[in-house]
């Protein structure tokens, strides 16, 4: 039988610079007990971690292909580099250009070891970030533990654990901002091992302050092969629900979501999104092969963006040429990007 999602779970941890950021507020220079306490108390409610989004990436195992078509149509300006020294030993770089102008460069070192990954990467922003991933003390339980340092000292740190109980993957994550998360991922078969009923719900908030909510089902369901292979025409439908917390400036939101894999890398997709401010958005497209190795992606939606993507894939690289165009009267300049993946 093939895997479940659960059982492919990836471990995300909340990045350096996020976790330097959320530092900031509890290193408030007046506690509670000094003088002007409800001052401080404020301000260090408004420098801390946002309470109204979560620190860690909610439920990201759902609507995967969707969240991918969306990713390539639009346009970044992203360069990643992976090399296998030798055995155990891996060397990655990443590079970003944002519209404004500002960069960022990232390289580390991976090495495995008996305990898991360790990595050690180097962000420009000043911040050396090193990541013991996939440690298991137990054969159910796994961790995933990351520390984040800048010339000043220790500027950040994160915990991840999941355990893989009967019922599914229960996944809970904390930093040192505060920020706390937990997930539970319940996967099942009702209708035989060709389809599959994912269930998610994530919960977030700080110390003794509750963030919000996520809700998530998705059914998938496979074509079978005459040969047993596995299959390429696969048909996905997700729904999600965010709830705030009382008092957010953010309303309930949420998406319905369609996508069908036709095979030969071919693929139609739909999402209706409400967004957390209610605006409310309909977006509609879909990835052509038109070589080999080759794949034009298109993406339109109600609020006027068009995108269109070229995907060329080889042996080792992947170059993704996006552009973006607001069709809106009064729409923002076009934007236009690249991204390139280099894995050996």
């Amino acid at each position: 039988a093939r895997p479940t999602k659960a059982e492919k779970y990836n471990t995300h941890m909340a990045d350096a610079p996020a976790m330097a950021a959320g530092m900031t507020g509890a290193e408030a220079p007046d506690g509670p007990g000094g003088a002007g306490a409800g001052g401080a108390a404020a301000e260090e409610q408004m420098m801390g971690p946002p309470l109204d989004e979560p620190g860690f990436p909610s439920l990201p195992m759902f609507k995967g292909e969707l969240n991918e078509w969306i990713n390539a149509t639009t346009p970044q300006r992203l360069a990643m580099v992976s090399l296998g020294l030798r055995e155990g030993l891996g060397l990655s770089g990443m590079g970003m250009l944002a519209d404004d102008g500002n960069g960022m460069l990232q390289s580390g070192l991976t090495y495995g070891t008996r305990f898991g990954a360790l990595k050690a990467e180097v962000v420009s922003q000043g911040v050396l970030q090193t990541t013991l991933e996939g440690f298991m003390p137990l054969p159910f339980l796994q961790l995933t533990t990351q520390l984040a340092f800048m010339p000043q000292g220790l500027a950040g740190g994160a915990m991840q654990s999941v355990l893989m109980s009967p019922i599914g993957a229960i996944i809970g994550s904390a930093n040192l901002g505060g920020q706390l998360s937990a997930e539970l991922l319940l996967p099942l078969q009702p209708f035989g091992e060709d389809s599959q009923l994912l269930l998610g719900a994530n919960a977030w908030g700080l110390p003794g302050a509750w963030g919000g909510s996520k809700f998530a089902v998705e059914y998938t369901q496979a074509e079978p092969t005459a040969d047993g292979s596995m299959p390429t025409r696969i048909g996905t439908v997700t729904a999600e629900v965010t709830r705030p917390r009382a008092g957010s400036p953010n309303g309930v939101s949420g998406s319905l979501s369609a996508c069908q894999q036709l095979g030969g890398g071919d693929a139609l997709n739909a999402t209706f999104e409400v967004t957390p401010r209610g605006e409310r958005v309909l977006s509609m497209g879909g990835s052509k092969q038109v070589a080999r190795g080759v794949r034009l992606r298109g993406r339109t939606a109600s609020n006027g963006l068009l995108a269109l993507a070229l995907q060329m894939e080889r042996e080792a690289a992947q170059l993704t040429v996006a552009a973006e165009v607001d069709t809106t009267p009064a729409g923002r300049p076009p934007r236009f990007g690249a991204t390139l993946m280099f894995n050996r």
